[in-house]
Order: structure tokens, then sequence, then C-alpha cells
């Protein structure tokens, strides 16, 4: 630069024109610009790549240094700028302070200078190669597909990333199409300003929004086109009970429980609420809204609007935030999101917090978890499994009452073994309840009281053992006896014996069958001392052998009856008494061997005056044999 000419020592030059080209092969912002008064727009005798690269003259805010400030980037293709020649009326070096907006009156025309000019001039900055790979010496057109623009349609798919459909602008056959949808300006007839910049007052805008009650548009046009039909979703989320069959249901001893009735709703009906995508309150009024639109489609509101005002980014694949008038915030991703927090993350809801996730959840925490409230804590699964589970440490579920309500069946499972820590403990079964142990049981208790309002059957496969260090008593109602069954108790034995054995035979020992209370009515006695009684208080005592009857006592037995005492009948052959001492009436009178008495009797004789008398007289000793007893025996 000649210093005779800078700028401010004769007075500025200045000039106006259009961006041509901005890839600055030194990465410095610069552009290429047709200037009006200064260049032709014949691009046969001045083409875009013989244009002069224009600086740019950035803010005070920006330190344009080293790693330091903003990108010199801004301008595009068909952009109007202003600026002056830093060398002065040399007008070699331009420089840029400024874009110029404006109303188009006409779309880019090939091979005419002061438009975008990107499909009409050789790209040779950029080394073009054909399809082979081969250099192209005087470089190639310029190709639209390297260069942004919004995408052509976006598909939002729940759990997946977001599927953007981009502008094949290399197969778009149609020119007109290509210059009115790719190339600057890209509208006739309307402001360069952002139509969300414009606002309502603008008609030329037509800014689209969507009403609460409204369903013929969406939100303003760039957000209803990237988010498709989820622009507004309305998410389904159970909240809050509708029937609760525990609460406030106890029976008459105050404990909880669940009616029979209620057992098959029993399954936490939850009412539907929604989380919805509130609709945009956008309403700006042109000049309050400070807009930023890329070229990609990305957005970036400041919305000052009174009563309106808003904050609002937006990215093209439709991902936003929004602040609303009164503070109000909704965020979107369509596609997957990170948030990552190597601090403290601490968050308070002044209100109602909904979540709706509808993949999985997963919270993994390196530290303890608690959660508190101050009502009712929900957990249900609607079609899968719920599992609690502590790796290394107890799992303890705490409450005044707990209900474990199973819809079929309930499992208990322990590693070693199952343990209840209870003051007292109830189980309430109203139905069947089955035990089944495939090792051994032990019950061990202070007091134990079965009852059954049925039958109760006990089957054991091996031997059966009881030991009781108190007494045992068992009363038995056989209310069966209505329907013929007459047995109170049975006891069978298959194969061996039945043993009664009491093991004191003294002081306290004995053995009883009694009939009646305390046998008032028939009672077989053994008593302590061995002593054994046969007693009946209405009838006979009956002892019948079909191969005999044997009483042997190693000491005096007694046969007493109080009015009469029969040994034998006359049905019985022969009625044997035998013992080494047998009385009969007392001890007073011996008996007599009758034939030896008769045999001595009628041989004796009796002295007399006259010497022995003779023999018994023939006529007596018939009848002294028919005196002896035909059924009585003496040994």
């Amino acid at each position: 630069m000649q210093t005779e000419y800078f700028h401010g020592k004769d007075g500025y030059i200045w000039w106006h024109g259009v961006v041509e080209d901005r890839k600055d092969p030194l990465f410095l912002g610069r552009c290429r610009v047709r200037i009006l008064g200064w260049h032709t727009e014949n691009k046969a005798d001045l083409p875009t790549d013989m244009l002069p690269w224009a600086q740019v003259l950035m803010p005070i805010t920006s330190a344009s240094q080293t790693g330091v400030g903003e990108a010199p980037v801004g301008p595009v293709e068909g952009t109007w700028v202003m600026g002056f020649y830093r060398d002065g009326e040399l007008a070699q070096e331009p420089v840029m302070i400024g874009t110029l907006p404006g109303i188009p009156e006409r779309f880019a025309e090939l091979n005419t200078g002061f438009y975008d000019s990107r499909l009409d001039t050789l790209d040779t900055d950029l080394n073009a190669a054909d399809k082979k790979g081969k250099s192209l010496p005087n470089g190639a057109g310029k190709s639209l597909k390297g260069f942004p623009y919004p995408p052509k349609n976006v598909k939002v798919v729940k759990g997946q990333e977001v599927e953007i459909e981009e502008w094949d602008r290399d197969l778009l056959s149609n020119r007109e199409t290509i210059q009115s949808k790719f190339l600057y300006p890209r509208e006739r007839n309307k402001p360069t300003t952002s139509i969300y910049a414009r606002g309502r007052g603008d008609d030329t805008s037509e800014v689209e929004t969507k009403k609460s009650t409204s369903t013929e548009s969406g939100n303003y046009s760039i957000i209803a086109r990237k988010t498709s039909d989820l622009k507004h979703e309305s998410v389904p989320i159970e909240t809050e009970f509708t029937t609760n069959p525990i609460i406030n249901k106890t029976n008459d001893d105050g404990d909880p429980f669940i009616p029979t009735s209620d057992l098959g709703s029993f399954n936490f009906s939850l009412a539907s609420k929604t989380i919805q995508q509130p609709p945009t309150p956008y309403d700006a009024i042109y000049p309050f809204n400070h807009v930023y639109e890329s070229e990609s489609g990305h957005l970036v509101e400041i919305d000052d609007t009174p009563g309106k005002e808003r904050l609002h980014w937006y990215h093209r694949a439709g991902t936003f935030t929004e602040f609303h008038p009164k503070g109000m915030r909704v965020d979107r991703t369509n596609s997957h999101r990170y948030n990552i927090t190597m601090g403290n993350l601490e968050s308070i809801v002044g209100g109602e917090e909904k979540k709706k996730v509808q993949g999985d959840y997963t919270l993994d925490l390196g530290g303890h978890l608690t959660m508190q409230s101050s009502d009712d804590v929900r957990i249900f699964s609607k079609e899968g499994s719920v599992l609690i589970d502590s790796k290394q440490e107890n799992t303890v579920i705490q409450g005044k009452h707990i209900v474990i309500a199973a819809r079929d069946r309930l499992v208990l499972k322990g590693g070693t073994k199952v343990i209840r820590d209870d003051d007292a403990a109830e189980d309430k079964v109203r139905g069947s309840y089955k035990m089944e142990v495939q090792g051994g049981h032990n019950l061990q208790a202070g007091k134990v009281s079965i009852g059954s309002m049925g039958s109760t059957s006990i089957s054991s496969f091996g031997p059966m053992t009881q030991v009781i260090t108190g007494n045992s008593e068992e009363t038995i109602a056989n209310k069966e006896i209505i329907f013929g069954n007459l047995n109170a108790k049975k006891i069978t034995a298959l194969l061996g014996k039945i043993v009664l054995e009491c093991l004191e035979p003294f002081a306290t020992g004995g053995i009883d069958l009694n009939m009646g209370p305390f046998g008032t009515l028939a009672s077989i006695k053994m008593l302590p001392g061995g002593l054994i009684t046969v007693t009946s208080s209405l009838g006979t005592v009956n002892v019948t052998g079909t191969s005999g009857v044997s009483m042997t006592s190693a000491g005096p037995a007694s046969l007493v009856g109080a009015t009469a005492t029969t040994v034998g009948s006359g049905a019985t052959p022969i009625t044997a008494v035998d013992g080494g001492l047998v009385t009969v009436g007392g001890t007073a009178s011996p008996a007599l061997l009758a034939k030896d008495f008769l045999k001595l009797f009628a041989e004796h004789y009796h002295p007399s005056s006259v010497g022995p008398t003779g023999p018994l007289h023939p006529s007596f000793a018939s009848k002294l044999i028919q005196t002896m007893s035909k059924k009585v025996f003496l040994g």
C-alpha cells in the first residue's frame, strides 16, 4: 500500500457492491465484491475470479487477533455491502464495513454481475477435478452441494436419531428452480429481513403460528416444517389412582386387608394426564424482534415485543429452546440429548413434575439414593416385573402396615433361610393354604395352637415322634356322627402293635380308659402300684374269649358281685377255678371232697353197747350221691 493514498488523508472513497465469492483462500473472511461504478456487470469482460478481495471491518467488540474475537464471516453470495477503499483513489484494497438490506426485484441472472454467481463462475481456487480425480486446469463450475440450505424435510423417529432429508441440488435440472430456490436472492419483492423480525405487521412475511384451539396450522412456519406431526404431541402419563383397595379398608380388628371382591380389580388403575408441548407465544411486532437466521436454517430470536417478550434458539432439525413472556421455558430435542455435569446438580421444582419415558429408563448412582415423599409413593409396572435388589447389604421395607398382594403367586425365597423377627404375627388365608417342604421341617414355638374349621389330615411317610414336656389333652366333638360316622377316633396300625406306656408307675402314673365324665359310667384303670380296675355303673362287665379266658394272679384274686357273682354258665362245659387257695363265701368252713367224703361216710361204723354198727343202709346211699354237685368239682 502506498502511504500517500491511505484513507483519511485526502478524504474517503466510498463504494457499495455485491458479494460474488466468499471462499477466501486465506481464511480472513474476505469476499470478492463487484462494486458499482468501478466494475462492469459483464462477466465476459470481468469474471468473478478477477474481482478484488474486500476485507472485513470488524466491530470494536471483536479483537480480530489470533484465536480471539468473532470469526469474520457473514455475507453470502448476492449480499449488498458497503465500504471504502483503504488505499484511496487507487481503489485496489476495498474494505467492507456493513451490509445493505433491500427488496430484490429479480432473481440472479446467468453470467450477469451484481448477483449470486455460483453457477456460472469457474471455481479455480478449489483445484477442481474430474470424476477420475484428474485436475481440471481451468477449474469447474461450482456445485451448490457444498453450500448450506435449510433441510427439505425432517422426520422425527422416537428413540432414534432424527432423519434429515437434504436437497439434492446437483440433480436439479430446472435452472429457474435453482435460481429461485438456492441462489440469492431467493424471494422477489419481499424484504431481505427475516420474516420473524418483520412480525405480524408485514403482510409479506405470512408467519404461521398455532393457537391452542387451532388445528389448521402449526408453530410458525419454520418449526412446522421441522417437527412434522410431533410439533404439539400430547403424551399421556398416568399419575393418580382412581381406586385404592388398601387405604381405609380394615377388618374388625383394625388390620388392613383386601376384600375378596376387590382382588379382581386390584390393579392400581390410574387416571391419565398428559404432557403437552405448549404452542409458541410468537406475536412479534417490527422492529422489536432481534433475529439471527443462518443459511442452513438455524434461528435465534430475542423478541422485545411489549407483552410478548421471548427468547428462542432453534436448530434446523427442529430442536429448540424457547422462553415465553412470563418466563416459562420449553425445551424440545428431536434427537438424542446428553446432559453431563462433573460437579453437583441441584434442582428445585416448586410445583408438579411429570416425566414420560417411552423407552428404557436407567439410573446408575455411585453413592446413596434417597427418595422422600410427603404423600404416597407408588412404583408399578403395567406389563413387566418389578425388581428391588441389594447385592451386598440388606433390603428393608418398613411401614405401619405392610400389605403384599399377589394376584397369582407369592414367593418368599431366602438363600440360606427365611426369618420372621416379630413380636407377634398372624397369617390369614381366605382360601386353602398348602406348605410343601422338600427337606426337614422344624417348628419351634413358645406355644402352638392349631385350629381347623374343616377336616385336618396329617401324613408322614416316615417315623413320627411327639415330645411333650407338659400335659396333652385331646377333645373330639365328632360332628360327623350325623352322617353315620360313629368313630370319634380310630387308630389303625397296618403292621406292628399299638403301645400306651406310662413310665412313672407309683405316685402319679397310670392309664385310664373312661366312659362318661371321669369314668362315671365305666372305666378301665391302671392305677399307681399296678392295680387294674374294670368298672361299670350301668351294665355288665363281660370278658369273653373264643378260645378261652385266662386270669392269673401272683397273689390273691377277687371276683365280687354286689348282688350276685356268676362264674361260668350252663352253656360252658367246664369252668375251672384253680389256685393255691380258693375260698367261696369266706374262710370259716373249708370245702369237702364229696366223693372221698361219701366213701368214708358209707364205710364208717359207730360204737354201741352191742358192738360196732353196720354200714349205711342202701336206701340212703343213692340219696347221698344226689347231694354232690354235678358242676363244681374240687381238686
